[in-house]
């Protein structure tokens, strides 16, 4: 059982959820692996990586956090639930004593719980995410009295979720700040901040350097966030240099969680993607070079690999899975093969930025930047082709020998196609005068054009490149219109003729208002980003379908676990563009609505119709109604509200943060169409014979042998045409697939006058 150079050797599994773990080496040399589990914590002996074996446990609070670290022959375990600090004696790993320490601070209290723990090199432990200091740095020492810590001190009372010191820098992940901070320690009465720095995804969980406090590398434990890499060798001037993921889930919503140093390599605990060693000897180039994937399930989110350690004399990697025990890992580090070089245009040698850049056959890929510079590597040596493309060049393969431990060095020229000028424009279907202003888009795989039209209906582009592209214009108050084109030099037009209607698939921004007062989960008019939980889909993912773009509007977007960017603490309402009441406006949308994570779950999603004045509900969606499916809704809107020259649609949701529940909601596919109520008294003379009255669908119709030809016309009480038969002299049946209600049979006589109208029934 081996993956990419790292080989499985042993595993215990336990029938308890798992955390973190950390290793310890006895003093006759003797290697143990302690588990955190969430009831306690798993000592194992590892001195034979094929046939690991529990030795000892000790009992715990349940708490599904742990962290473990060692000074001499004690072990100090913090939980993020109760019950204080485990001092665990090793000096007997396999009967070990232990106790609780849970101090009284003076001036801050007990001391109860702690999210995370770090002993630097002097023997200081650093105590974070405790419920005391607001969950900053507190100083204990653990090396004077081995065994009987000692509080020493208090740093700055922000909230760190881990620290890793060395040297007397302190560098604490600030996650809820989203930065990592370096603070100088050696005076621990006297704490300075000596620089921060903000994170790739404003998360920042954990963050570990090399020995010489030259580079830090950092995880943000969010969906899709990259691993960090930092030159902080002087702190107050930190240099971003890389940032990595993995190639082969790139975008699948998985994460980071732990990161730690190894001599040339950094170990990552990556969830899902299990355990995975990067190459930083290039830290502006960070490669990945080895992996083994605990959970192989196709999945994403809070499961597999929590912690990783590297440093057991023997080389083996200890990594705990949350649902599978802990892993016995022997991994070949081995140095990455670099690819590096620039793109640039043949022609002018001036840079592209942007152009792709795959190594084919594999997974990986790179994008050159603003510099026309690009980084990327593979693992494995060998001689591959590169793709390299940007459009508005021809493509370009080239080949690239790559050899473990070097730099190649390639750049990569590319040969301009000739452009030319597109125009075209947008006109009213009925009157072909121009619309002023109207939204157009135009885009293939290789290029994309938003614009708008003139005051004329017209718009040009002036660098346009042969090719079929997808093409759709709108604008409020005319429906969007979106259609497959060909365009060349030969054939450089496009026009749309665009038909009255108040439509919107959200192509286009017409001006819908959003606003909230959440702490997040803002509308949003994007192509839906689909979250999970408890490993399932938690919302369609997706939008309606059948419009040109694929938008809708949803609450949040950014993915991942249904809960990271859902509606919290608070409303956020969303509020159309004005259109016309008059002339019968039937309404029609699709929407959805998910409220999870709470047998008390009491939020809801209201869609309100307002003239101005009065609002009146439409709708109400709660709890109870289907989670996460799109349905379809019609509303005659004189039915909640009087006639009004001017309507406004307001969606609102929220949520009770006292509940805390997950809120996520979606709209889209928003139409009105006006139509002409039928009055069927202002026909007086009843020449329409048929039976039966009511029907359970099949309608007879008696037509006089002096009227040949004539039709019947079917309408609903909104009066909307819903069906329409044509009719021979004699005896004719009809058989209409409506649904049961009330409708109209309206009679047309061959010169298309109404001569009778009469109500029928359908009962089913």
């Amino acid at each position: 059982m081996a993956q990419l150079n790292v080989e499985y050797q042993s595993q215990v599994d336990y029938n308890v959820g798992v955390n973190d773990v950390w290793g310890y080496v006895a003093p006759n040399g003797n290697e143990y692996a302690l588990v955190g589990l969430n009831n306690g914590i798993s000592i194992v002996d590892v001195t034979d990586p094929e046939n690991a074996v529990e030795v000892d446990f000790v009992p715990g609070d349940n708490c599904l956090w742990r962290d473990i670290k060692t000074w001499n022959n004690y072990a100090y375990v913090t939980n993020d639930c109760s019950g204080g600090i485990a001092v665990i004696d090793l000096t007997t790993p396999d009967d070990v004593d232990y106790s609780y320490w849970t101090p009284d601070i003076p001036n801050m209290g007990e001391l109860d719980n702690c999210h995370n723990i770090y002993i630097d090199e002097y023997g200081y432990a650093y105590l974070v995410g405790c419920n005391l200091n607001n969950g900053g740095m507190l100083y204990i020492d653990v090396f004077t009295n081995e065994g009987q810590p000692e509080f020493i001190e208090a740093g700055p009372a922000t909230y760190s979720h881990d620290v890793w010191v060395n040297d007397n820098k302190a560098f604490c992940s600030e996650m809820f700040n989203g930065e990592f901070s370096i603070y100088e320690v050696s005076d621990k009465s006297n704490t300075q901040l000596l620089g921060d720095q903000v994170t790739q995804a404003e998360f920042t969980h954990n963050a570990w350097g090399t020995p010489d406090n030259n580079l830090l590398f950092t995880t943000d434990e969010v969906a899709n966030a990259t691993v960090g890499s930092y030159d902080v060798s002087d702190p107050s001037n930190i240099i971003e240099l890389d940032q990595f993921f993995p190639f082969e889930t790139f975008g699948e919503g998985v994460i980071p969680h732990n990161v730690h140093v190894w001599q040339d390599w950094i170990i990552i605990s990556y969830y899902t993607d299990g355990c995975i060693i990067v190459d930083i000897s290039n830290p502006t180039n960070l490669i990945e070079v080895g992996n083994f994937d605990t959970f192989i399930p196709t999945s994403t989110g809070f499961d597999g690999v929590w912690g990783a350690y590297p440093w057991l004399p023997s080389g083996s990697i200890l990594a705990s899975d949350m649902g599978n025990g802990l892993y016995v890992l022997a991994p070949e580090y081995v140095n990455a093969c670099w690819l590096e070089g620039n793109v640039y245009d043949a022609v002018t040698t001036l840079p592209i930025s942007g152009a792709s850049i795959d190594i084919l056959n594999t997974n990986v890929f790179d994008e050159s930047d603003i510099t026309g510079d690009y980084a990327t590597g593979y693992a494995i040596s060998g001689t591959y082709e590169l793709l390299v493309q940007k459009p508005g060049y021809e493509a370009a393969t080239v080949e690239a020998v790559l050899v473990n431990g070097v730099i190649t060095e390639l750049d990569v020229p590319l040969n301009p196609l000739v452009s030319f000028s597109a125009t075209g424009s947008v006109l009213d279907e009925e009157t072909m005068e121009p619309i002023a202003g109207a939204f157009v888009r135009i885009a293939n795989d290789d290029f994309n054009y938003d614009i708008q039209a003139d005051a004329n209906g017209q718009f040009q582009i002036s660098q346009f490149w042969s090719g079929t592209y997808d093409a759709a214009a709108g604008h409020w108050g005319w429906i969007t219109e979106c259609q497959s084109a060909s365009i060349n030099e030969n054939e450089p037009s496009l026009d749309f003729i665009l038909s009255k209607g108040i439509y919107d698939d959200f192509s286009f921004d017409f001006g819908w208002i959003d606003e909230d007062n959440a702490e997040s989960g803002s509308w949003e008019r994007d192509v839906p980003d689909g979250t999970t939980y408890q490993g399932s889909d938690s919302n369609p993912g997706d939008d309606v379908g059948n419009d040109c773009l694929n938008l809708a509007y949803v609450t949040g977007n950014d993915g991942g676990q249904a809960g990271e960017d859902d509606v919290d603490d608070g409303t956020v309402t969303l509020t159309s563009p004005v259109f016309s009441g008059m002339d019968t406006p039937v309404l029609t949308y699709w929407r959805w609505f998910a409220n999870y994570d709470s047998t008390t779950a009491n939020d809801e999603f209201t869609i309100s119709i307002s003239d101005g004045t009065t609002e009146a509900v439409l709708e109400t969606i709660d709890a109870n109604d289907p989670l996460s499916i799109w349905e379809e809704k019609t509303f005659n809107l004189w039915d909640f509200l009087s006639p009004s020259e001017e309507y406004t649609l307001i969606l609102e949701t929220g949520d009770d943060f006292d509940n805390g529940s997950i809120v996520e909601a979606g709209f889209d596919h928003f139409q009105v169409e006006y139509t002409i109520p039928i009055d069927i008294d202002e026909v007086s003379t009843r020449v329409l014979d048929f039976y039966p009255n009511p029907t359970s669908g099949e309608i007879n119709i008696n037509v006089p042998a002096n009227m040949s030809t004539t039709a019947v016309q079917i309408w609903n009480t909104q009066g909307q045409l819903v069906d329409t038969f044509n009719l021979e002299a004699g005896t004719v049946q009809i058989s209409p697939d409506l649904a049961a209600g009330s409708y109209v049979l309206s009679w047309i006589n061959t010169n298309g006058i109404t001569i009778d109208k009469q109500q029928v029934a359908i009962v089913k």
